[in-house]
C-alpha cells in the first residue's frame, strides 16, 4: 500500500457488507448495528460509493465480477465479522476493559461497541491514510468515544504507539483484534507484532483472521483468481504470508500465546445454515481467538 493512499482492500469489504446488507437473500446475515453504522460511514466518506450501491443493477454487477473471480468472497467478509463479533462477546462477558482494534480499515466494530459498552475502553489503530479518511467520516456520525492511532503496523513499534497513547491503560484486561491484516505481513513482523501485544498489558487475548498455505506453496483463497492477484499486487498490497491450521499452535506457543479457538467464516452455523447450497463462503481464510499465557509485569 502506497504511504499516501488509502487501502483499496478495506474499502471493498466494506462496500461487500454493505450490499450483502441491502440484498432480501443475505439481509438477515448482515447485524442491523453493522448495517446502520455501515451504511453511515460509507455515506460519509465515499458517497458517490454508497448511492451505487444502494442501485439494484450495480449490485447485480457486482455479484457477477465475484463470481467470475472469487465466488463467495463477500459471503465470507460478513461471515468472518459474525464469527469475530461472537468472541469479542464473550471476551467482554468475561472481563475484558479495553479492545484495540488494528489495521481497522473501514470497519464499524468499535463504533458498534461503543454504542453496546458505556465503560469499555477502545483503540483504533491504522495506516494513516485509512484512518484519515474514516476519522473525517467517524466525525459526522457522533462518534467520539474511539480513540484513533495513525500508525504503519508494518514499521512502528506497537510498543512504542501504544506507550505515546495516553487513552492506553496496561492495567485493564486488553483484547487485540486484527481482521484481514496478517495477510500483508511477513511471518516474522507477524510474530514481532504478537510479542509486542502480549507485553502491552497484564492480561492480553487476541482475535486475527490468517491465511492458509494452497497447494501452490502460497497464501491465498480456495480457490484462488490470477486476476484479484493481480490487481492486488498493482495497489501494493500482495498476500505476504499464510500458515497451516495444524502449525498455529506451534507458532503461538514460544510468543507467548495458547491456542484458545480457531474457524471457518463457514463455521458460523447459526447463520450460514440458513443458506442455499450454493451459496457458501468462499474457504481459504480462519478466524483464530488466542490467549497469553501467564500474566505480565506492567
Amino acid at each position: 500500500m502506497k504511504a499516501d493512499q488509502a487501502s483499496n482492500t478495506a474499502l471493498i469489504v466494506a462496500a461487500g457488507v454493505q450490499m450483502l446488507a441491502r440484498d432480501p437473500g443475505y439481509r438477515g446475515l448482515v447485524p442491523n448495528t453493522m448495517a446502520t453504522n455501515g451504511q453511515r460511514l460509507m455515506r460519509a466518506s465515499h458517497p458517490r460509493l454508497a448511492n451505487l450501491i444502494a442501485r439494484h443493477w450495480f449490485r447485480t454487477l457486482a455479484y457477477a465480477a465475484e463470481k467470475m473471480t472469487l465466488p463467495g468472497i463477500l459471503l465470507h467478509y460478513v461471515l468472518r465479522k459474525r464469527v469475530i463479533r461472537d468472541y469479542v462477546a464473550q471476551a467482554v462477558a468475561n472481563g475484558t476493559q479495553q479492545i484495540i482494534l488494528t489495521g481497522a480499515g473501514y470497519d464499524t466494530l468499535c463504533m458498534e461497541l461503543a454504542e453496546q459498552h458505556e465503560g469499555l475502553r477502545l483503540i483504533e489503530i491504522d495506516h494513516p491514510a485509512t484512518q484519515a479518511v474514516k476519522r473525517a467520516a467517524s466525525a459526522t456520525t457522533g462518534t467520539n468515544r474511539i480513540y484513533y492511532i495513525a500508525a504503519e503496523l508494518g514499521t512502528q513499534s506497537m510498543t512504542k504507539v501504544l506507550n505515546s497513547c495516553p487513552h492506553f491503560d496496561a492495567s485493564l484486561k486488553t483484547l487485540f483484534i486484527a481482521e484481514g491484516l496478517f495477510m500483508y505481513l511477513k511471518t516474522s513482523d507477524i510474530a514481532r507484532l504478537l510479542q509486542q501485544m502480549k507485553i502491552a498489558a497484564q492480561d492480553v487475548s487476541v482475535i486475527f483472521t490468517w491465511m492458509e498455505i494452497q497447494a501452490d506453496g502460497r497464501p491465498n483463497f480456495r480457490p484462488a483468481s490470477k486476476i484479484i492477484d493481480f490487481f492486488l499486487r498493482k495497489k501494493n498490497e500482495p498476500f505476504l504470508s499464510g500458515m497451516a491450521q495444524d502449525q498455529l499452535g506451534t507458532f503461538l506457543q514460544p510468543i507467548g500465546f495458547h491456542l484458545q479457538d480457531l474457524k471457518a467464516s463457514s463455521a458460523a452455523t447459526q447463520v450460514a445454515s440458513q443458506l442455499a447450497r450454493q451459496n457458501q463462503p468462499i474457504a481459504g481464510e480462519y478466524i483464530c481467538l488466542a490467549e497469553s499465557v501467564g500474566m505480565n509485569l506492567i
